[in-house]
Formats: C-alpha cells, sequence, structure tokens
C-alpha cells in the first residue's frame, strides 16, 4: 500500500529515513548530508541495556533508493563494509532501502556477522519499512514524507497523544493494530434481554474467539448479536453508528446498561483513531483547554 516513488531522489530518501529511525527512539547522532561522506548516510546511536550495564551501539545507515528501477540492492552497491564500519568506528550496519537486499547481500552480511567483523545488521526493506507503519509514532511520518500513501493506509494515530488499543477479549490480540494490515478488525459481540436492553458488549477475534463469546453471552441467559468493527474504519458508517447510537440512548435511556455504554464508549475512542484525521499540538491544546473550562463550570 506504500508507493516508495513518492519520494523523489536519494537526498530525500536519505531525509525519509532519519526520520523514520528517530520515531523509533533511536538517536540519530550525523544526519544525512551531502557530500562526500565516505559511504556513511547517516550514523545512530541506541543504548542496550544488560542486567548490571548499559552500552551504546552505533549503527551505520546506508540509505539506497531504487523504487523507480525496481532492483534489489546487491553486494555491488554495498562495498567496503568493514572499512566504512571502521572509520565511522560503528558497531552495526543497516540497510534502509526502498526496495529488498539481495539474497548475495544478505548472505555477505551473515558471514561478515559470523565473523565478528562486525557486530550485527539489520535490513529495512520495503516492505520491512511499511510494517512499521502499521505501529503507532510513526504516522507523522508517513504523512510528512509520503502523503498520498499515507491517505490509502490511514494508519493508526492516537489522538490525544496515548494510544488506546481495543483487544479481543478472549486471545488478546490487538484488533486495531491488526487492522491497518488489511485483517478483518473483528467483531462486536453484545447479549441482550428482553426488550432489547444490551447489557454486555465484548470486542473478539472473527471466528473461534466470537464463537466462545457467544457461547459465553447465552450461558448467561442472554441473546447474543454481533456487528462487524471493521464497518467503523469507514468515515461515514463511523459517524452514522455514532448518531444512531446518541438517538437510541436519547430516546430510551435503559437500552444501554451502564457496562454496555462503557464499552460502546471504548469503542467509539479506539476506533477513532484509525477513522479520524490525525491531530496536531494545537488541536491537542485546544480540546485541553475546552476540556478544562468545561470542569470548572464556565
Amino acid at each position: 500500500m506504500i508507493d516508495y516513488k513518492e519520494i523523489s531522489d536519494g537526498d530525500a530518501w536519505e531525509a525519509f529515513a532519519h526520520d523514520y529511525l528517530l520515531a523509533l527512539g533511536l538517536v540519530v547522532d550525523v544526519p544525512p548530508g551531502r557530500g562526500p561522506d565516505g559511504g556513511r548516510d547517516i550514523l545512530v546511536k541506541e543504548t542496550l541495556k544488560g542486567k548490571l550495564a548499559s552500552q551504546s551501539f552505533t549503527w551505520l545507515v546506508s540509505c539506497k533508493h531504487y523504487a523507480t528501477s525496481g532492483k534489489a540492492v546487491g553486494t555491488e552497491h554495498e562495498t567496503n563494509i568493514t572499512d566504512r564500519l571502521s572509520q565511522h568506528k560503528a558497531d552495526g550496519f543497516i540497510g534502509f532501502y526502498s526496495t529488498v537486499a539481495s539474497a548475495a547481500l544478505i548472505e555477505r552480511l551473515k558471514d561478515l556477522r559470523d565473523q565478528g567483523k562486525i557486530a550485527e545488521f539489520k535490513i529495512y526493506d520495503g516492505s520491512h519499512i511499511e510494517s512499521g507503519f502499521h505501529d503507532v509514532g510513526l504516522t507523522g511520518v508517513l504523512l510528512k514524507h509520503l502523503p498520498t500513501s499515507h491517505t490509502a493506509l490511514r494508519p493508526i494515530h492516537p489522538l490525544l497523544g496515548k494510544y488506546l488499543p481495543l483487544e479481543c477479549e478472549i486471545c488478546g490480540t490487538d484488533l486495531l493494530k491488526r487492522s491497518v494490515g488489511g485483517e478483518n478488525l473483528g467483531v462486536m459481540v453484545f447479549g441482550q434481554k428482553a426488550h432489547n436492553r444490551v447489557e454486555s458488549l465484548h470486542f473478539v477475534c472473527r471466528g473461534e474467539c466470537d464463537q466462545q463469546m457467544s457461547h459465553r453471552v447465552r450461558a448467561q441467559g442472554l441473546t447474543d448479536g454481533w456487528n462487524d468493527i471493521s464497518d467503523f474504519c469507514n468515515p461515514l458508517i463511523y459517524l452514522r453508528h455514532l448518531i444512531t447510537y446518541v438517538n437510541e440512548t436519547r430516546k430510551d435511556p435503559e437500552r444501554y446498561s451502564e457496562a454496555a455504554h462503557r464499552r460502546m464508549l471504548d469503542l467509539f475512542l479506539a476506533v477513532s483513531q484509525r477513522t479520524l484525521r490525525q491531530t496536531n499540538a494545537e488541536d491537542r491544546q485546544a480540546y485541553f483547554d475546552a476540556d478544562m473550562i468545561a470542569r470548572m463550570g464556565i
């Protein structure tokens, strides 16, 4: 779902790599820059923590952007790896590629690691980079460098600055994160008493998990039903469900139990991270200001 051809050239790809690795929590020691670089594009550091001590680990990041041609990055493109690490006093090697690394290059890096000539290596190819956008914290990088792909992917973005998971009540899978990869978000199983009063709401994976939950609901003497949570990821359907819920509770305040009501709010809040637009610092500050005013009763 990511089209790396949106990034125009090698310089822009290095800038993207810089922001991506920074968002992962690595410290950028030497940022990308023009001119001779001795085979180095970026140097990043992280702290490796042991039980008794910690140590700094430096990665040399080599950026290759071949999305237009689609060719793999091979040994002919990554030469003198150990010399480059030695020159820049780096411990490990990261290949940050818009396509893939060739089998020969992977084998070469494995040999260097097994021989103790490099401490470790990591390849961020196009597929691996895309999988990172399924997690929270990287949506800003995607929007900045790949805006068209951002629209297509619609990644998770924590609206209030803190991610709210939506976990399956049977197996614990985070349904919301799984949905970004194109998998079904899951189902909402609800238990009803007479007169359609909703007593309980549960969020589970489709299949075995929702069957188990339906059995539990029926064992409590309730009638079970379900809705597809993936529908809530469509902004128009999300809005329709929200308006319907408000109208239902206004017409009949007893339609949902207190527990069911709270779970419905959990659903709207969690799925909003996939459905609504990404917020910025000004949005969040305005929200907190309005919330404070409301609490003060002004």
